[in-house]
């Protein structure tokens, strides 16, 4: 497995050639855990997280196991990965929580803030474009060029237009072309070097990125997000839940576990209500679907 400076993974899966399901990519702040990692006062309580105190997002778990679990009666075992903006030093406490709470996964990336910090790289450690382009390249190298991918981010760390890229990278962006787009968004220099390196070793082909589901945590308004009618903007993973259904990715049961967690994490009835008129009339998401989040 490759290495890169300031950038710790893992990938503990080896899928065959041929292999064209899917492959489900998670971010970790925001988007699986409700956390605190990209900012200064978050990294400073690092020494003192317990995987115990670490809360999920609403709805969070259930929908992680229902993706690698697939809609049939047996699990599926579909590919896991965690691509996260929060330092290695927190890995054991995110896999610890991640037993926890059941969730099986085939690999995490780590971006090392305190390395950056200790190299002078101060302005990096909140840069998370070229890192996350990155990430994402090294496991594309490492998985089947003919899968599928889901992706998971939110709306704190422009996840819509990095997953929008890393599509546009897979598919056919490449060379100078590549490397002036990255300097438009202010990309650092080795970064740029390295995504088109690894753009570089990519063959070329359809966009393999069939959706991108964008958590609004920051209440963004969804027409905003860049990406196109690949991307979903939901606030909240009961309205991702009701997609990937419709998708045929995940089962009926699964959609009902997903609106009995928010229930259990004291979302309301009334907020849930709204959260499902909205499916409707926002994502057009059919009645087959709202009906199972029923209480």
């Amino acid at each position: 497995m490759r290495t890169v400076p300031f950038i710790d993974r893992s990938n503990e899966r080896r899928l065959p050639d041929d292999y064209d399901g899917d492959v489900v990519l998670f971010d970790i702040d925001k988007t699986y855990l409700d956390t605190q990692f990209s900012s200064w006062r978050g990294l400073l309580a690092i020494p003192f997280e317990l995987a115990v105190d670490k809360r999920a997002v609403p709805g969070a778990v259930p929908l992680l196991r229902a993706l690698r679990r697939g809609p049939g009666p047996r699990s599926a075992l579909v590919p896991l990965y965690f691509v996260s903006g929060s330092p290695p030093q927190l890995r054991s406490v995110v896999q610890r929580k991640m037993t926890l709470d059941g969730v099986e996964f085939d690999g995490i990336t780590f971006k090392d803030q305190w390395g950056l910090a200790r190299a002078g790289r101060i302005s990096e450690v909140k840069r998370q474009l070229g890192y996350k382009l990155t990430a994402l390249l090294l496991y594309r190298t490492e998985l089947p060029s003919r899968a599928t991918w889901l992706m998971f981010g939110d709306d704190v760390e422009e996840d819509a237009l990095v997953f929008s890229l890393f599509g546009e990278i897979c598919a056919d962006l490449r060379g100078a072309g590549l490397a002036t787009r990255l300097g438009s968004f202010n990309v650092g220099q080795d970064h740029i070097e390295r995504i088109v390196a690894l753009a570089d070793e990519l063959p070329r082909g359809p966009n393999p990125v069939e959706r991108i589901f964008i958590h609004l945590s920051r209440g963004r308004d969804p027409a905003s997000l860049p990406g196109g009618r690949r991307v979903v903007a939901t606030r909240s993973f009961l309205q991702t839940a009701f997609i990937l259904f419709e998708l045929g990715r995940i089962s009926a049961e699964s959609v009902s576990s997903v609106a009995d967690n928010l229930r259990r994490s004291q979302v309301s009835e009334d907020v849930i209500t709204k959260l499902v008129d909205e499916a409707k009339s926002r994502l057009g998401v059919g009645d087959a679907a709202l009906q199972l989040a029923r209480a």
